[in-house]
């Protein structure tokens, strides 16, 4: 800190205690160097900013920064910083009293000394806070050296000081000197790299749009540019050059969902390129969609017969970053109480995408259960509040819990259910077009529907975005024979008993659907207490699915009869529908008072769902759950259907169907399981290979070793022999599943778990063995080299590993 005069110190204890924003940043020069030993980057910092009041002092935020220095047309200027990470934390004091709209320039240099180390608990990556630095260790050597940041939703400040405040929108300038062979990637186009003569090199980015702080990215790391175009804009995958073949297999559907965006949004892609960069210990789903160059989890690079598997999951995940470069970036949320006009669209057009790409079935029993089961998950928990509130005490839980997100998406296709394709797509062209590359709030939004529509949609706004809650209807049926009318009774019974700060309406509206024997009724949800309808039929109806496809977040109490549900999983066109009566009849069946009839019915019942023609995540649905039901030995029948499963089906639906024959231990099926390890499907090849071991079939020990010979991504058939070893319980597989965890270059995900990461699933296959004592030894020796390289990812890991070993020794690792 620098105080020239007696003079400053009183401005600065009668000023800066009370620091406010009082400056709007138009353009940001950043010049950065970084040592990855020290994990630190070395900055400097031209701000290009304008006085918003007269003032002799500009605010600033920054988080623990070392300041070295700060000039204004090469005079030095006096500050106050006491590091740390509050709002408006660095006071500097200008050259003279400034009027207001003053134009003034200002160069910092800095160091950064926040880490953000990665949260070993979360499995999946985790934010942190500033820059991540990521390299090799002596434990986990096939990680890769690599530097990113995380801004979302106040956490650049970590690595440069600025206003991260969302309303600040600006250009950026980034200048990255990096050693080679390392790629340096950051926001807009790439200006020019300079080859320099200490084995570096200086890219320099520029932007030519100004665009919100929390949204500025840098990343580092070897990478190979595999490029793509879409009506001439190109479009970069960053991806490790030992990947390339699967960075292709990735990505091969990019130009497909940006022509998809272009089409519903009727906006032609908003930037003349578009990157993604795949880092590692990156959240999944990311959601964030920085500006025009997207980081997005390493775990989304996948060979076609993964990407395959799991299309409907990684495929969503491109789409919501796309969707933000027109929902964030084209239109950009005026403050972080309407951050959900980004994140609400991003996932809403992630599940359009799917269902447009794969089916609606795909949308309807993947992206929908899991967005309500957010959504829910939240209220249980006692998380509750209005998707759009200015009143929340933490920024962070409130930007990324799964209001913006989860509820946000459910609520937009309500309200497209609610309009009408026609008015929803018109209105939804016409928002985007009259507010690109403006900040916006929800009722830009609101007013842009009601323009187009004619109608008002406050009452909508009101009840499913201002307030919180959601509706409990209790349903009713009664068919009068005598005048031959069903008769529907449906009474709000929410209650407000929850000691909850926001508002909730009282009574909910809306349109909805009503399937009755397998005709989809249209009927209107009045705002009170009952609601009454009533239909013309002969006979009483066999079933009624009232909230047809579940389009409303609510709780619904409704008894209905066994051959209700068996009418209803037979008749209804709603696979969630069809689900829900499995689950109340897999119940039904487990009821000791149920008779052996009405087993059989239920279990030919199921049988005929699965041997259908409908979707296949439906039947692996209903497999999984005849699964709970019937248990070897197997009559004839139910081994007939599993063997024509695994011979006709692929993928999910063929893996259950092993599973569920390999659960027999019967060594007659090892000529199936056998062929099965051809297969091109990873989860097909595991679900085999465990179905071989569980035969206990002498003939199977050295076919599972030799999967260790046919290469798969990231190990898997490493992962299916040691799961096959588990169950074949030869002591024999010891010396192979140590020889499995003594491995630590060959690739592997960082994921913690038998499924995914081979090391575990070694430790579970020494464990069914009986075979752990070397396999103490060489955790505990990792265990001791993360302590001395103070590597917190490596030493979760291996404590987690020492854990599963359950040695009694292991109390000298605690210590």
């Amino acid at each position: 800190m620098k105080i020239n005069l007696i003079g400053l110190v009183l401005f600065f204890s009668s000023t800066c205690c009370f620091a406010k924003s009082n400056i709007d940043i138009t353009h940001v020069v950043l010049d950065l160097k970084f040592d990855l030993q020290k994990r630190h980057a070395l900055g400097s910092a031209t701000i290009f900013l304008t006085l918003l009041e007269a003032s002799d002092s500009a605010y600033l935020d920054a988080g623990n920064l070392k300041i070295f220095e700060i000039q204004s047309d090469n005079l030095a200027l006096s500050y106050t910083y006491a590091g740390g990470e509050e709002t408006n934390n660095l006071c500097i004091a200008l050259p003279k009293r400034q009027q207001a709209g003053a134009q003034i320039c200002i160069r910092i240099r800095y160091a950064t000394t926040h880490e953000n180390r990665s949260d070993p608990y979360a499995i999946w990556g985790s934010f942190g806070k500033g820059l991540r630095f990521i390299e090799p260790t002596a434990v986990s050597p096939s990680k890769r050296k690599q530097i990113w940041s995380s801004g979302e939703p106040n956490s650049n400040k970590f690595w440069f000081p600025c206003k991260h405040d969302i309303k600040d929108i600006h250009t950026t300038e980034i200048i990255g000197t990096i050693e080679k062979p390392l790629l340096f990637i950051s926001n807009g186009d790439l200006v020019s790299i300079k080859e320099n003569e200490d084995n570096t090199r200086t890219f320099h980015y520029k932007t030519k749009r100004p665009f919100p702080n929390y949204l500025v990215s840098i990343t580092a790391g070897e990478y190979a540019d595999i490029q793509q175009q879409h009506r001439g804009i190109p479009i970069h995958t960053l991806g490790y050059p030992d990947e390339g073949d699967a960075v292709k297999a990735t990505t091969v559907a990019l130009p497909k969902m940006i022509q998809f965006l272009e089409t519903k949004t009727g906006y032609a892609y908003p930037f003349n390129h578009y990157t993604q960069v795949a880092v590692q210990d990156y959240p999944f789903p990311g959601k964030v969609g920085q500006h025009n160059s997207c980081l997005i989890s390493d775990n989304y690079i996948d060979d076609y017969g993964v990407h395959e598997d799991f299309k409907y999951l990684w495929d969503g995940v491109s789409v919501q970053a796309l969707a933000s470069q027109w929902f964030g970036n084209l239109l950009m949320p005026e403050t972080w109480d309407h951050i959900w006009l980004n994140k609400a669209f991003a996932q809403y057009f992630a599940g359009l995408y799917t269902a447009h790409d794969n089916s609606l079935d795909e949308y309807l029993t993947y992206y929908l259960p899991f967005e309500q089961g957010n959504v829910f998950a939240d209220w249980e928990s006692g998380n509750i509040h209005p998707i759009v509130t200015d009143k929340y005490s933490d920024l962070s839980g409130f930007s990324s819990d799964s209001y913006a997100t989860y509820r946000g998406a459910l609520i937009l296709h309500l309200l497209q259910f609610e309009m009408g394709e026609k008015k929803w797509w018109k209105s939804i062209q016409y928002y985007v077009k009259i507010n690109a590359f403006k900040q916006v709030k929800t009722a830009d939004f609101q007013n842009a529907l009601e323009q187009v529509s004619g109608e008002s949609y406050q009452w909508f706004f009101d009840q499913w975005i201002y307030k919180t809650g959601h509706p409990r209807f209790k349903v009713v049926q009664v068919f009068d024979s005598v005048n031959d009318e069903l008769k529907i009774s449906v009474s709000q019974i929410q209650n407000h008993e929850k000691e909850i700060e926001y508002e909730q309406p009282e009574f909910f509206s809306g349109k909805m659907e009503v399937e009755i024997d397998s005709v989809i009724v249209p009927i209107v949800i009045q705002p009170k207490f009952e609601n009454k309808y009533t239909f013309s039929m002969h006979a009483p109806p066999g079933f009624i699915n009232f909230n047809y496809r579940s389009r409303w977040i609510c709780e619904i109490d409704y008894a209905q009869t066994t051959d209700s549900y068996l009418n209803q999983l037979a008749g209804s066109t709603d696979p969630l529908a069809k689900q829900s009566a499995v689950d109340e009849l897999v119940l039904i069946y487990q009821d000791s008072t149920s008779t052996d009839e009405l087993k059989e019915k239920i279990m030919l019942a199921f049988r005929a769902e699965i041997t259908s023609e409908l979707y296949w995540r439906y039947r692996l649905y209903v497999l999984g759950s005849l699964r709970k039901i019937d248990t070897p030995p197997y009559e004839k029948v139910t081994t007939d259907l599993l063997i024509d499963l695994i011979q006709t089906e692929s993928s999910w639906l063929k893996a259950s169907a092993i599973t569920a024959l390999g659960n027999s231990n019967d060594s007659s099926y090892v000529p199936i399981y056998l062929s099965a390890l051809s297969d091109i499907s990873d989860r097909v090849i595991n679900a085999a290979a465990i179905a071989l071991g569980k035969t206990k079939s002498d003939k199977v020990y050295s076919v599972l070793l030799n999967l260790e010979k046919h290469p798969s991504w990231k190990n898997q058939n490493r992962i299916s022999a040691l799961n096959g070893l588990s169950q074949l319980c030869d002591p024999r597989g010891a010396d192979y599943a140590l020889e499995c965890l003594k491995d630590n270059h060959s690739p592997r995900w960082y994921l913690a778990t038998p499924i995914w990461d081979y090391p575990f699933a070694a430790i579970n296959t020494l464990i069914a063995l009986n075979q752990t004592a070397t396999a103490y030894e060489i955790v505990l020796e990792r265990i001791k080299i993360a302590l001395q390289f103070s590597d917190l990812n490596d030493l979760f890991q291996q404590i987690y590993l020492l854990n599963l070993l359950n040695d009694p020794r292991s109390q000298e690792a605690y210590d």
